[in-house]
């Protein structure tokens, strides 16, 4: 497991800066996520989608792009000489299928998470990136919110003091029983297909994962506890059982001084209380998040912060991600928010925590 990179500093607004000159992308996969991304793309101004590949929905085209024709063969794109970017949405299956020869073609890839769904495969992706001179990225939205640069911000102050245990809650949309999750052969399972973007989010508050065990209480249902290098335990819990309409995803990380709640898949609040006089949780979060509430309360203080607009915030998250790739794409200086070998580690624990579930054991990490 790579060390923890230092958090860079975080912005102070959902919308990140464009890239100029615009980035010239193709996409492969039109389902429902990949249309979701086609319309966060043509809101930007400055991401062009060139092509869109997807062989269930080739001749017909995508509502946000009427102008393209999506074409059933993804490999044409790779012969396009001003498309930069490969953004592969498909399940997690084809990720390396697609990925090592977009590579090898001169493109940067951006992957929708997993990385892959073996390490051969991320090593695969990440030597073919290596040789060619390109980049990769991966779709973590959760580290492109703000939310999440509010708690990795207040955690590396020295406000809260050590992490010590957190719990995430992910009560989540009830899939139907011919959804390609639940084919571990196409998807990998819960834990690699979903878990891994919780992995990685809450991986860069607590450091590296040392240990790993948990149990699947139903076939819906996982639960996974990891204790980490510096000492801290963490908690995750996933079950796909419910209407979209009363969905829920919960996270709590208690401190030395203090805790932070997190609630939302793509948040919608951050709250907690710290031991601490409020100048100086202010002078911490108020540059990141005006909208800032404060209540000093006898001797300790709670805040509170909100972030309304749900699906625009997801979009934004999704574009800031891309715009971090072509960034490295045309300058291989640039320091990535996600790198791929952040991706990779977040695959290496979900895939010790899902063969934790299949034995029953308490798996360690490889350091």
């Amino acid at each position: 497991m790579q060390p923890v990179a230092e958090h860079p500093a975080p912005s102070t607004t959902l919308r990140p800066s464009p890239v100029s000159p615009s980035a010239c992308v193709a996409v492969v996969g039109a389902g429902g996520f990949g249309q979701f991304c086609l319309e966060a793309y043509r809101q930007t101004g400055d991401i062009s989608v060139a092509a869109v590949a997807d062989p269930s929905l080739a001749g017909s085209a995508p509502p946000t792009h009427p102008e393209l024709s999506i074409t059933a063969e993804w490999r044409k794109l790779l012969d396009v000489p001003s498309i930069e970017v490969i953004h592969v949405a498909t399940p997690p299956l084809l990720r390396a299928e697609i990925a090592v020869p977009a590579l090898k073609a001169g493109k940067s890839v951006f992957l929708e998470k997993p990385l892959a769904l073996s390490l051969r495969e991320a090593d695969e992706i990440l030597d073919a990136a290596r040789l060619a001179g390109r980049s990769v990225g991966v779709d973590y939205v959760l580290r492109h919110h703000p939310a999440f640069e509010l708690v990795a911000r207040l955690a590396a102050s020295a406000l809260l003091g050590p992490l010590r245990t957190f719990s995430l809650q992910n009560f989540a949309q009830v899939l139907p029983p011919d959804h390609w999750m639940w084919d571990t052969e196409q998807s990998g399972g819960i834990l690699v297909e979903h878990g891994v973007h919780f992995f990685d989010a809450y991986g860069q508050i607590a450091g590296a994962p040392e240990e790993v065990w948990g149990s699947a209480p139903r076939n819906e249902a996982v639960e996974v506890t990891v204790r980490y290098e510096g000492g801290a335990i963490g908690r995750y819990y996933h079950e796909f059982a419910w209407p979209r309409t009363v969905e829920r995803t919960h996270g709590i990380l208690f401190f030395e001084h203090g805790y932070v709640e997190i609630d939302g898949w793509i948040p919608e609040r951050v709250h907690g209380r710290v031991d601490a006089p409020a100048a100086a949780l202010e002078a911490v979060v108020r540059p990141l998040c005006p909208s800032l509430e404060v209540v000093d309360d006898s001797g300790a203080v709670s805040f509170d912060v909100r972030f309304p607009d749900r699906e625009a915030a997801y979009r934004s998250a999704i574009v800031e991600g891309l715009r971090d790739l072509v960034a490295q794409h045309r300058e291989p200086s640039h320091r990535m928010v996600v790198s791929a070998h952040d991706a990779r580690d977040s695959l290496s624990l979900a895939l010790e925590a899902r063969r934790a579930l299949e034995t029953g054991g308490r798996n360690r990490l490889p350091s």
